[in-house]
């Protein structure tokens, strides 16, 4: 990684950590980078959360447990961490698959 992608990198955790989203590990749960070829991979991975139980209204011996994911919990860490990096001034865009694509300006698309 040259210098220039390195800086880009350490700018995104930073932003990250200020906007109180820091990165994790990997193969933990939490906010994941991912270097791409165009910039900066950002998710979350909210294993804690994939672990909640819903009561499912019903005859009692119907009742079961059914684990859920939370679009809309993720469609709103998505829009907060959008606007973390757009008030930093980055480019974002949504990859549509919970994941956010932050744009490195200084990519150059290869010929």
């Amino acid at each position: 990684m040259n210098d220039p992608e390195a800086q880009f990198l350490t700018a995104v955790r930073t932003v990250l950590q200020e906007a109180g989203f820091a990165p994790t590990a990997v193969g933990a749960e939490g906010v994941h980078v991912v270097q791409h070829a165009r910039g900066a991979m950002v998710g979350w991975m909210p294993e804690q959360i994939q672990r909640l139980r819903v009561r499912r209204r019903g005859a009692r011996r119907t009742r079961t447990d059914a684990r859920i994911d939370l679009p809309g919990l993720r469609h709103a860490f998505g829009l907060a961490l959008a606007a973390a990096f757009r008030n930093a001034g980055f480019t974002v865009e949504d990859r549509g698959d919970e994941w956010l694509l932050v744009v490195n300006r200084a990519h150059q698309p290869e010929l």
